[in-house]
């Protein structure tokens, strides 16, 4: 039986990512469509799933793990595929992952409060998980999950898969269809969302096909994640 690398890129995204995208659409136009509109919305990112503190935990650590799934479907054609990621660090990823962290982070937070100012985005929560002992740790674990779900979906499978199609497509174009999807399903947080997003899959997407390697992408994401998660609850309480 021929393989249909069109069929696994549509599984993986519509199992994963690509579900994401359609509910955010949906979320926006909730929010604009509400009586508060979308300036007036909030959008909490890690919130309660459960009113026992026992419960809401194993609800977390569940949700955390069952995302990771689609993760290995598409670890696992990538393989039969006999395409390599680069999901393993190195030594010398630390540098250029916090640099990168940086350069596209503190610009995405400026965007945020610019746009929050002017009206055109939900007031984003990254977390109301409250001050339990397991917050911070689901915090952390949150967020690298993000790092891997998005790096290995968004930028690595979504490239390499397709490549792997529609091979007449062009780096430059792949490029940019990587950054609208991951743009995409950021949507339900509002438009300067979109395009912070937008613009960090540019980045991340031309430093995969930089280097063939998707773990410096996966840290750098899992250390802006991190910093915006648990500094939130620190600074301003949950």
């Amino acid at each position: 039986m021929k393989k249909s690398h069109g069929a696994e890129f549509g599984l993986v995204l519509m199992l994963s990512l690509g579900a994401s995208s359609i509910w955010s659409l949906i979320s926006l136009l909730r929010k604009l469509t509400s009586e508060q509109g979308l300036a007036g919305s909030t959008t909490a990112i890690n919130r309660p799933l459960a009113q026992n503190p026992l419960i809401d935990l194993l609800s977390q650590l569940a949700n955390i793990s069952l995302a990771l799934v689609p993760v290995l479907l598409a670890l696992y054609w990538l393989n039969q595929d006999q395409v390599k990621i680069g999901l393993t660090p190195q030594a010398g990823d630390l540098v250029q992952v916090l640099g990168v962290a940086a350069l596209v982070g503190i610009p995405g937070i400026g965007l945020y409060f610019l746009a929050l100012e002017l009206g055109v985005t939900s007031q984003v929560l990254p977390s109301t998980l409250g001050n339990n002992w397991w917050t911070i740790p689901v915090l952390l674990l949150a967020a690298f999950k993000a790092g891997l779900l998005e790096e290995v979906i968004a930028a690595a499978f979504f490239s390499e898969k397709l490549r792997l199609w529609r091979p007449e497509i062009s780096i430059t174009v792949i490029i940019l269809l990587s950054a609208l999807f991951r743009a995409s399903y950021h949507l339900y947080q509002g438009y300067s969302a979109f395009v912070g997003n937008f613009v960090m899959g540019l980045v991340f997407a031309y430093w995969y096909h930089r280097t063939n390697r998707v773990a410096p992408l996966v840290l750098a994401h899992f250390v802006m994640d991190a910093v915006v998660f648990v500094g939130y609850p620190l600074v301003f309480g949950s």
